[in-house]
C-alpha cells in the first residue's frame, strides 16, 4: 500500500528557512530541508502502512503480543506468513527482544511490504512491522485479569509485572507474567457420548473422565538490556524462562471396558476408580538468550543477532491397566508411556545493507546476509513401545539481494514512468541430511501515479521440515473420538502424534501480481489487491481426515481392528506429491480524526512571555484493518500416481471440513476521551466434505469470530491520586459463542463434530485492571 498521509511519510515536517534580502521579489528563494524520521525503515518502495500513536491507541492493546495480534490484518502477507519484526529500523534476535516494551512506548509502527523484507534478510514471503519507541519512557505496570466463560469451566487467571525504561539508545525491562487455564470436561459442555461406543458401559458419563482443554500453567520471565557500547556500535542483550505445565484426562482405562460385561467387574462408582481414569501430564521448559549488534561502516549498515533456545520437554500418558481380578486384592500398575526431549538450538545471523554501484536513477541497494544454526534434539520414549532420539541438524546458508532503480523523477521522463524499482535476491543453504536448498526472488514495482503502485514478483524456495516435525516425541492417546469416512460413524481410536524424520524438503513457487491504490490525498485510506498463485510440491501435512482418497493413498496410517473399525490412527506430518492454490487477497486500512480540528494556536505578540497555550484535546480516532482472501482453486496431489482433489469442492486433509472459499481478519477501533472500544474478528465461508454415503456427506457452516475489547483510563473520570495511569479492561472472546455446524445429509450432526469437539472453551469473558506508576 501507499503511505497513509504526508504526515506519516518518511520525512519530518519540513521547516522554511527565510530567503536572503532581495531587491526583486523574484529573486527570491525557498529552501525546504527535513530529516528521517528516527528509526523509520521506509524507501522508495511504499509501504503497507503507517500507524501514529492516535491509530495505536485505537487499537487498545495491553502487550506488545495483543498489538501484533490486532496488527495482523495488516502484517500478515500474501502466503499467510506472519510478519517479521524490527525494532526502530533494525533487526533484532526474537519476539523476545521487544515482548517487554509496552505498547505507551511504541510511538509509531511503519508495516512494510513483502518487497521490502530482502532488505532486511528477511523471507520475501513475509511482511515486515517495525515498531519505533519514543525517545523516552519510564514506567512501572502492574496488571491483573480474570476470566470465565460462558458454559463453565476453563476459567483463566492472569498477572503480571513489569518495569520498563527508554532513555534515547539505552532500553532496560523486566517482565514477569504467570497464567492459568483450567481444564475444560466433556461434560462441562454436554458433548453426547455415542451409545455405540460404549458398549457395556452404557450407563457410564465418559466425559467426566475426558478433557477437550487441558489445565494449563504457565509462568513466564524475560529481561532486556540495550545500550550504546561505543560511538559507532549498539548492542542488546535479551533472557528469558517460560516454564509450562498441561494435565488432562483421556478417558477411562480401556481394560475397564473390556472387563465389565453385563454390568460386573469395576464401574465408576467403585473406589478404586481413580486408577482407571487415563492421564496426561506434559510439562516443557524453554531457556533463551538473545544477542543484538549493530553498527556501520561508512555508508554501510550492519546488524549481527544471535540466539541460544534450550528446550526440554517431558510427556507422561497412561494408555490403561490389566484389572485385577476381585479376589486378588490391590490394583495392578498402569501402563504409561513416558517420554523426554531436549532440544537446544543455537543461531546466528549477519546482514549488512548499503548502496553498491550509483545508476542514473540512484544507487542501487544491496543486502548480503549470512546466517548459521545448530540444532540437536535427544530423547527417549519408555512404556508399551521403547525408543532413542539422537538428531543434530547444522545449516549453513548466505544470500544476496539488491534494489535496482530503474527509472527515477530526477530523470527526463513521462511521470508515469518516474518511479520503477526492480528488487532481485538469490540464496543457497546448506542443510545436513538435506544437502543444498537454494531460493530466489524476482520482483518489479512501478508507481504510474502518486496514488497508484504495481508489483510483480516469483519467488522459488527450497525448506527444510521444521526440526519439531521431524523430532517430537511419538505419544499414543486413547479414547480419541475420529470420524470414519468409509462408515459414516464415529469411532474412538488410539491416536499417535509425533515426529516424522522421514520427511522431505518441501519446494514453494509463489507468483504474485499487485496494486495498492490511496484514493483521496492526504487521506488515511489505502487499498491493495494481490493475486497469488501457490504451487507446492513435497508439502508436509497432518492426515486428519481419513476420506476414502486419504485412506487408500497412506493405508499404513489408518489400522482397522478385525470388525472394520478403524482401532489405530497415525496422525504424524507426511509429505503429499503437490498443492496448487490461487487467489485473491483485498487489504482495507482506513484512519479517520472524528469531529473539527482544533484551529491553530494564536500568537499573542502584545505578550511574548506568556507561557504558551496548553496543546488542543486529542480528537477521536476511529480506524479500521480489513483482509478479505478469495481462494479461486485449491488442488491437491496426494502421491504422483493418484488424481488431484479440489480442496474447495468437499475434499479434505485434516477432517475440519473442506477449505473456505473466503476468510476475512478484521480490526476496528475507536478511541474517544476516556475509552477505547473496538473489535478483532476473524470470519470465514462455509465448507464441505462430499461422499457417497449420507451420513458422510458433511457440510460445515461459515464462522464468526469476533473479540470485543474496551479500555477505560479511569484518572480522566475519578481525580484522585490513586487512579492516576490507571486502566480499567474487559474484553468477551468469541462473542457470539459461534461454533462451526456440522450436518450430514439427513441433517444430523456426527458425534465427532459436536460443536464443542471443534471449539472446547467457547465464549470467554474477561475484566482486569491495570496500571502504570
Amino acid at each position: 500500500m501507499l503511505a497513509a498521509s504526508a504526515q506519516q511519510a518518511p520525512l519530518q515536517a519540513p521547516a522554511t528557512i527565510p530567503p536572503p534580502a532581495s531587491d526583486s521579489e523574484d529573486d527570491a528563494t525557498v529552501v525546504v530541508t527535513g530529516k528521517r524520521v528516527r528509526g523509520s525503515a521506509l524507501s522508495d518502495i511504499d509501504p503497507a502502512a503507517v500507524l501514529g500513536p492516535d491509530v495505536i491507541r485505537a487499537l487498545g492493546a495491553t502487550s506488545m503480543k495483543q498489538l501484533i495480534e490486532r496488527l495482523s490484518p495488516l502484517g500478515r502477507s500474501f502466503t499467510g506468513e506472519e510478519a517479521a519484526l524490527l525494532l526502530n529500523g533494525r533487526r533484532i534476535s526474537g519476539y523476545a527482544d521487544l515482548q517487554g516494551i509496552p505498547p505507551e512506548a511504541i510511538e509509531r509502527t511503519e508495516i512494510l511490504s513483502e518487497q521490502d523484507a530482502v532488505r532486511f534478510g528477511f523471507a520475501p514471503t513475509v511482511r515486515v512491522m517495525n515498531f519505533i519507541t519514543v525517545k523516552n519512557f519510564r514506567a512501572l505496570m502492574a496488571q491483573q485479569m480474570t476470566g470465565v466463560t460462558s458454559e463453565g469451566g476453563g476459567e483463566t487467571s492472569f498477572i503480571e509485572a513489569n518495569s520498563s525504561q527508554i532513555d534515547g539508545s539505552r532500553r532496560r525491562t523486566l517482565n514477569v507474567s504467570y497464567f492459568r487455564h483450567n481444564r475444560v470436561l466433556e461434560s462441562d459442555r454436554g458433548i453426547a457420548a455415542d451409545p455405540d461406543l460404549l458398549g457395556p458401559l452404557a450407563s457410564v458419563d465418559p466425559g467426566r473422565y475426558r478433557t477437550i482443554q487441558p489445565q494449563v500453567d504457565l509462568f513466564h520471565v524475560d529481561t532486556t538490556f540495550a545500550a550504546p557500547v561505543s560511538e559507532t556500535l549498539d548492542g542488546s542483550l535479551n533472557v528469558s524462562m517460560d516454564a509450562q505445565r498441561s494435565r488432562g484426562l483421556n478417558g477411562l482405562s480401556p481394560g475397564l471396558m473390556d472387563e465389565a460385561p453385563g454390568g460386573t467387574g469395576l464401574l465408576p462408582s467403585h473406589p478404586s476408580i481413580g486408577p482407571s481414569v487415563l492421564r496426561q501430564r506434559d510439562t516443557s521448559l524453554t531457556l533463551h538468550a538473545g544477542g543484538t549488534l549493530q553498527g556501520r561502516i561508512g555508508r554501510w549498515s550492519w546488524t549481527a543477532t544471535s540466539s541460544f533456545d534450550a528446550v526440554r520437554s517431558t510427556i507422561a500418558a497412561e494408555q490403561g491397566r490389566p484389572l485385577a481380578p476381585p479376589d486378588a486384592g490391590g490394583a495392578a500398575s498402569t501402563t504409561v508411556d513416558r517420554s523426554r526431549t531436549v532440544t537446544n538450538t543455537l543461531v546466528g545471523n549477519l546482514v549488512a545493507n548499503g548502496p553498491a554501484i550509483r545508476l542514473p536513477a540512484g544507487p542501487v541497494q544491496m543486502t548480503v546476509t549470512t546466517d548459521y544454526a545448530r540444532s540437536t534434539s535427544s530423547g527417549r520414549l519408555l512404556g508399551m513401545t521403547t525408543s532413542d532420539l539422537d538428531f543434530t541438524r547444522v545449516a549453513r546458508g548466505a544470500s544476496v539481494a539488491a534494489t535496482v532503480p530503474i527509472t527515477s523523477p530526477d530523470l527526463d521522463l513521462p511521470s508515469f514512468l518516474s518511479r520503477f524499482t526492480a528488487t532481485g535476491m538469490i540464496g543457497v543453504s546448506d542443510v545436513s541430511h538435506f544437502g543444498q536448498l537454494t531460493s530466489s526472488n524476482y520482483a518489479l514495482n512501478w508507481a504510474p501515479a502518486p496514488a497508484l503502485q504495481l508489483s510483480a514478483s516469483i519467488s522459488r524456495n527450497q525448506s527444510p521440515p521444521a526440526i519439531a516435525l521431524l523430532t517430537a516425541p511419538t505419544v499414543t492417546a486413547p479414547n480419541t473420538p475420529f470420524f470414519d469416512f468409509a462408515t459414516g460413524g464415529s469411532v474412538l481410536v488410539n491416536a499417535i502424534s509425533g515426529g516424522n524424520p522421514a520427511l522431505v524438503p518441501e519446494r514453494r513457487r509463489i507468483t504474485t501480481v499487485g496494486a495498492a491504490v490511496q484514493p483521496i490525498k492526504n487521506k488515511d485510506v489505502q487499498f491493495s489487491l494481490d493475486y497469488v498463485e501457490t504451487d507446492v510440491r513435497n508439502l508436509a501435512v497432518i492426515p486428519g481426515g481419513a476420506i476414502l482418497p486419504v485412506q487408500l493413498a497412506f493405508a499404513d496410517r489408518f489400522l482397522r481392528a478385525p470388525d472394520g473399525s478403524f482401532s489405530t490412527v497415525d496422525l504424524r506430518s507426511i509429505n503429499i506429491t503437490r498443492q496448487r492454490e490461487r487467489k485473491l487477497r483485498l487489504t482495507t486500512n482506513l484512519t479517520v480524526p472524528l469531529g473539527k480540528a482544533p484551529p491553530p494556536p494564536e500568537a499573542d505578540a502584545a505578550d511574548a512571555s506568556a507561557p504558551p497555550p496548553p496543546p488542543p484535546k486529542p480528537r477521536p480516532t476511529f480506524t479500521a484493518s480489513i483482509s478479505t482472501t478469495f481462494r479461486l482453486d485449491d488442488f491437491v496431489t496426494l502421491r504422483p500416481d493418484t488424481p488431484a482433489f479440489d480442496l474447495l469442492d468437499g475434499a479434505t486433509l485434516d477432517g475440519k471440513g473442506g477449505r473456505p472459499r473466503w476468510e476475512m481478519d478484521v480490526t476496528l477501533g475507536l478511541n474517544a476521551g476516556p475509552a477505547t472500544v473496538g473489535t478483532y474478528a476473524r470470519l470465514q465461508g462455509p465448507s464441505r466434505i462430499s461422499s457417497d454415503l449420507p451420513d458422510a456427506d458433511l457440510r460445515f457452516s461459515g464462522r464468526t469470530w469476533i473479540v470485543f475489547y474496551s479500555t477505560v483510563q479511569v484518572d480522566k473520570i475519578v481525580q484522585r491520586d490513586w487512579a492516576k495511569r490507571m486502566s480499567m479492561l474487559f474484553a468477551v472472546e468469541n462473542l457470539l459463542n459461534d461454533r462451526i455446524n456440522v450436518r450430514d445429509r439427513a441433517g444430523a450432526t456426527p458425534n465427532r463434530y459436536q460443536g464443542a469437539y471443534l471449539d472446547p472453551v467457547g465464549r470467554s469473558i474477561r475484566l482486569g485492571v491495570r496500571k502504570l506508576f
